[in-house]
């Protein structure tokens, strides 16, 4: 990533990042100030093939912004790596609390669905270890590792999760 054709930064969410997040003021001066007259940025990612179109306001990122972060279900916490590949455009690499990158096992997954009701199809490979036992069994539940349900790789709107065990065998499931 220290290709300096393809200079770079990364970004931590902190709170409020819904809003605007800002550019790091060495990176903003020595490959954006004065060298383009566009104000638009094109964020791209692996999660789709979706460009989105993010309005730079001095230092920050702000119009737009709010979309690129709800379609990749982005939380407080998750880093983000800004790649400038030229002319405005930057591919950005999602990392999540265990600083692990989030890993879209279906590329071009994210998209606005046409129903009325406007919902968003994600999909990732997160991978967590939980003991099944008698009593998990009895009451037809298992609970999650804590580390599992802070990941981005659940999503909050999540209504049903595909569980595979070592062996291959996979269940679907009701999240709550």
């Amino acid at each position: 990533m220290a290709n300096p054709h393809e200079p770079h930064f990364f970004k931590p969410l902190l709170p409020g990042f819904h809003d605007g997040v800002t550019i790091p003021l060495s990176f903003f001066s020595q490959h954006i100030q004065g060298k383009t007259n566009g104000k638009k940025w094109k964020l791209r990612s692996d999660a789709s093939d979706q460009t989105w179109e993010v309005i730079q306001e001095g230092r920050r990122l702000t119009g737009g912004w709010k979309d690129f972060t709800t379609a990749h279900d982005l939380q407080i916490g998750d880093i983000l790596v800004f790649k400038h590949e030229g002319d405005m455009v930057f591919h950005v690499t999602p990392f999540c609390l265990s600083c692990c990158e989030i890993q879209y096992t279906h590329p071009h997954i994210i998209k606005e669905e046409a129903d009325v009701d406007d919902t968003h199809s994600f999909s990732f490979d997160y991978c967590f270890l939980a003991e099944v036992t008698a009593s998990n069994i009895n009451e037809d539940k298992l609970y999650l590792p804590v580390e599992a349900t802070t990941c981005t790789a659940l999503n909050k709107q999540c209504k049903k999760i595909i569980l595979v065990n070592k062996e291959g065998n996979s269940w679907i499931g009701s999240l709550r």
